[in-house]
């Protein structure tokens, strides 16, 4: 192993450790349904003293909530309640990581190992995603060099599905996005991988 394979991998260690770290003091913090401002301040020095993950999913998305809160230094109780439930949703979501809330046959569709390239492929989402509205996905991705469709046509790339869609809801919308794409990708006659949210938001960086 060369040094500098040996220094990624310590630096990968680092990275993989505080994201442990963080996402068991997240279930601590709202283990208890309930978020008061001194824990929103101790998320805010704990993210300032751990700027190595702030561009690591979901990480990167936790910062921004904490930051977006704290902007003009006043907590209100509607930003409160929604960090609570964005935190609630990022640290009890285990579809967002492995997909192991889904049955398995919905499950099996998406990409183990996906090579995600934004610049001058088309994107599709649907569902609902910590990132934020669809409309900001979108536009995060065109950002990046790639086009975004409502839609799956014979030219998607990816369909991405939101971390914070629901077993029911995949079940309930199997029939419709997710399995025009899955009949897709297993006809190989199209170049379309079906991909989560945190597949998607690693790559952003």
């Amino acid at each position: 192993m060369s040094d500098i394979q040996k220094i990624k991998k310590i630096e990968t260690t680092i990275i993989v450790k505080s994201l442990n770290a963080l996402m068991g003091i997240l279930s601590g913090i709202v283990s208890d349904g309930e978020l008061n401002d001194k824990e929103i301040l101790f998320l805010k020095t704990w993210c300032n003293e751990n700027s190595h993950i702030a561009k690591e999913y979901p990480a990167n998305i936790i910062f921004r909530r904490i930051h977006e809160v704290l902007l003009d230094n006043i907590i209100t109780p509607e930003e409160r309640e929604h960090i609570l439930h964005e935190l609630m949703n990022i640290s009890g979501n285990n579809f967002s990581n492995t997909g192991s809330a889904l049955p398995e046959h919905i499950a099996s569709i998406f990409d183990d190992d996906p090579t995600v390239i934004f610049k001058d492929n088309e994107f599709v989402f649907t569902g609902e995603f910590i990132f934020g509205t669809r409309a900001a996905c979108e536009k995060t991705t065109i950002k990046r060099g790639a086009s975004v469709k409502g839609y799956i046509t014979k030219d998607t790339n990816y369909l991405v599905i939101g971390a914070r869609s629901s077993p029911a809801w995949i079940t309930d919308n199997f029939g419709r996005k997710i399995q025009k794409a899955a009949d897709m990708a297993s006809s190989g006659e199209y170049e379309i991988t079906i991909i989560r949210e945190v597949d998607w938001s690693m790559n952003l960086v």
